[in-house]
């Protein structure tokens, strides 16, 4: 009965690898925040998925990393608390919002003959 806990335990402190499957969850999960070009701009892809999930171009409830590092030419490493807007659906790209970060590298895209540069929080 301990040993079922103490693996309840550890595995709740892991970030969950896929988004939440409904509107209104919300899950942990560990992957990298970008800015691209085109509709639904902000996307994090969730590291050892092929799944990306976007915010809302109009979404003003931004954590205060997102708000500070979270433009074009960084990319932004760590755990991100996301809760969904709508409901998942296979071959779509969900919309979710961010509530909270934690762990964050920040990490500045290079460009040709640019040295790499990264920061932690």
């Amino acid at each position: 009965m301990i040993g079922l806990a103490m693996m309840l335990a550890v595995s709740a402190m892991q970030p969950i690898t896929s988004p939440p499957a409904r509107a209104g969850q919300c899950r942990w999960v560990r992957g990298r925040y970008r800015v691209y070009n085109g509709s639904s701009i902000r996307r994090i892809w969730i590291i050892g998925t092929t799944r990306i999930v976007a915010m809302r171009d109009d979404d003003p409830h931004e954590p205060p990393m997102i708000r500070k590092h979270g433009v074009p030419r960084n990319s932004l490493y760590g755990q991100f608390l996301i809760c969904a807007c709508e409901r998942s659906r296979p071959g779509h790209m969900q919309h979710v919002r961010i509530t909270a970060t934690k762990n964050i590298a920040v990490v500045r895209d290079r460009h040709l003959g640019e040295p790499r540069q990264t920061a932690k929080n």
